[in-house]
């Protein structure tokens, strides 16, 4: 009774702490009894085989891209006015504005022209003058070739009135200075002092000395002649060429005050404001053709080899979700982009060693909702194939020789091998082929890593939580 008295007090006192134990203990229990059950049932799960279905689809072998988006036709515009000694040309107006659409030929910006005006009026002047003084370079040849003509024949006049009264002093002369007699001395004497005392006298040195003058006069002339022919060739070469061309080249200049679109599209840069000046070979404006688009992509040197021109692509756009747009490869780079851009061994993205190869690909189909400067995911297709049968990757096993199967699951149970030829291969499924091959058949898959059936891991891992 003691003992019963003992024990009725000692639950009296602990009532509360005896109740808490009771519930703590019934809730251990249950969470464990179901833990069992989990633990069961998962490993019922587990023992089950993994499986799949053969279908019929589409599959397609492709590569990946990403690239930005540009218009198949863009033209940087320039323009080399100013390039005749003209500076400072200011700009006089601008026709159009960022975002406009010209057409091939518009007048998109003018220059001022009237420094070129100004730089005309120079050149007439300068070449007027210098065409003057060459007629007067030539007249004056002209005139030293007529005053040299004129002596030219009063000397020549002189020479044929005396040449009779020369040849006998001559010859007295030379008879004098043969024999020293008296009479050939007197003859000499009486000779010379007749022609030496005549109105236009005659002495052998005179006469002699003249024909000297004759013959210097003669290459005068001819000096003369040359001259004057050189002088019409310098003056006709200046206005058949140097001058005419001057003129041109101002002219040229004075066209490029008008500054033309060389294509039709939208004008994406507008370089220029009215009022400011130019300086010669800076951008004037940018025109895009947006007509038609183009992926501009590199594509590494593991997969580069597999692309060609005429290949067909699917196109994304984050603006346009997952629609699809159709294209096609239109260029592959023979060489890298660090090759090109003299970064060797260097990619042109990043600093990966992995060399890259820039790729186009044209949008079949222009879309008004897609714009210059866009980031396209592209899948380049390099081989597809239609209404095939097909399973994911694990459901095909190779068996000790190595050849490949699928594992058939009946609907009693038992399984069934079927020996298979793969085909194309995309990223998830395999083509299959094989004799008895159906679609709509359960095939075993080979799953490496099964999860695991240990309740213990999982409480584990809800404790760590």
């Amino acid at each position: 009774m003691k003992v019963l008295k003992k024990i009725g007090g000692f639950f009296k006192k602990h009532l509360k702490l005896i109740i808490v134990l009771a519930i703590i203990a019934a809730i251990v229990g249950l969470v464990w009894n179901n833990a069992k059950k989990a633990q069961k049932a998962m490993e019922e799960a587990a023992n089950q085989p993994a499986t799949s279905e053969i279908k019929k689809m589409d599959l397609q072998q492709s590569v990946a891209v990403t690239g930005t988006l540009k218009a198949v036709n863009k033209a940087t515009v320039t323009s080399t006015i100013g390039g005749t000694g003209v500076t400072g040309v200011k700009v006089s107006k601008v026709n159009f504005k960022e975002g406009d659409y010209v057409n091939a030929g518009d007048v998109v910006v003018e220059f001022d022209g009237d420094d070129y005006n100004r730089k005309i009026a120079e050149l007439n002047a300068q070449h007027n003058i210098e065409n003057r003084q060459s007629e007067i370079d030539i007249a004056d040849l002209q005139q030293k070739i007529k005053d040299a003509q004129t002596q030219l024949a009063k000397k020549q006049k002189y020479l044929d009135d005396n040449k009779y009264i020369y040849e006998d002093i001559k010859d007295a002369f030379q008879q004098y200075e043969k024999y020293r007699t008296d009479d050939v001395k007197k003859r000499w004497d009486e000779q010379s002092a007749i022609a030496a005392g005549r109105a236009e006298p005659v002495t052998i040195e005179i006469y002699e000395r003249t024909q000297d003058e004759i013959e210097t006069l003669n290459l005068q002339i001819q000096t003369y002649q040359n001259q004057i022919e050189l002088a019409q060739l310098k003056q006709n070469y200046a206005q058949t060429y140097t001058q005419v061309d001057a003129k041109d080249d101002v002219y040229e200049s004075m066209e490029k005050t008008h500054v033309s679109s060389p294509i039709s599209g939208y004008i994406i840069t507008m370089n220029v404001e009215e009022g400011n000046n130019y300086a010669q070979g800076n951008t004037v404006f940018t025109v895009a053709d947006t007509s038609g688009f183009v992926v501009s992509a590199t594509v590494n040197e593991y997969d580069i080899a597999n692309i060609a021109t005429g290949l067909p692509a699917k196109i994304k756009f984050e603006a346009t979700g997952d629609e699809e747009f159709d294209g096609e490869v239109t260029f592959v780079s023979v060489a890298s982009e660090g090759s090109i851009s003299g970064q060797q061994g260097q990619a042109a993205q990043g600093t990966s060693n992995v060399a890259t190869y820039k790729v186009k690909i044209q949008l079949n189909e222009n879309d008004d909702r897609l714009r210059v400067g866009m980031t396209a995911k592209a899948s380049v297709i390099l081989d597809s194939v239609d209404n095939v049968l097909a399973v994911p990757y694990d459901c095909v096993q190779q068996d000790k020789d190595g050849k490949d199967f699928v594992a058939v699951i009946k609907k009693d149970g038992t399984k069934k091998n079927i020996y298979v030829t793969k085909g194309l291969e995309s990223d998830y499924y395999v083509e299959i082929k094989g004799e008895g091959l159906k679609e709509g058949m359960t095939v075993e898959a080979i799953v490496k890593d099964a999860p695991s059936t240990d309740i213990m891991d999982y409480m584990e891992l809800s404790t760590e939580e």
